[in-house]
């Protein structure tokens, strides 16, 4: 029996030791929330969007889908960038909690913008236009289901909710 011990309790601080350390790492969230929305998520979400579908005028209709390879390169960097700026969402001292109402709706929707990107990106590789205007609607159904509840009811006067285009 008391070998029986001395084995488990050896083996115990055997496996402890080969547990690797948690790393102290502080992030730097120097930039707001906002900066990262008008300088990472924005107008990567907006030239994707701007890559996705059809315009039609008095010209006829254009096709604003990729087709050539550094076109498809672009669209699927901004999805890229997209998704990993959910990541930087999900920082701490960046997730929002709302005095009444919020149930972490914060943390899920920045995961939902992580896997609509990731979705869009896999459309791009893929090369499948229909499928990225699909995928393209839904990581935009996130981003206003979203700025709903994080964005609308705090605008200040003369803020807007209009994106900027990709060509202004």
């Amino acid at each position: 029996m008391r070998m029986s011990f001395m084995v488990v309790s050896s083996w115990l601080a055997f496996l402890a030791g080969c547990a690797p350390p948690k790393p102290d790492v502080v992030f730097d969230t120097t930039f707001p929330t906002k900066q990262i929305m008008a300088h990472i998520i924005n107008p990567a979400a907006v030239g994707l969007w701007g890559r996705a579908g059809t315009w039609e005028d008095e010209n006829g209709v254009e096709d604003l889908a990729p087709d050539t390879p550094d076109q498809w390169a672009e669209a699927e960097n901004e999805a890229a960038i997209v998704a990993e700026g959910g990541n930087l969402l999900l920082l701490p001292g960046r997730i929002r909690v709302l005095e009444e109402g919020d149930n972490g709706d914060w943390s899920r929707f920045a995961l939902q913008l992580v896997a609509q990107a990731r979705e869009v990106k896999i459309a791009t590789e893929a090369r499948d236009k229909e499928r990225m205007f699909d995928a393209g609607g839904d990581l935009y159904q996130v981003c206003v289901a979203c700025h709903e509840k994080y964005y609308v009811p705090f605008l200040e006067e003369g803020e807007t909710t209009a994106a900027p285009r990709k060509n202004d």
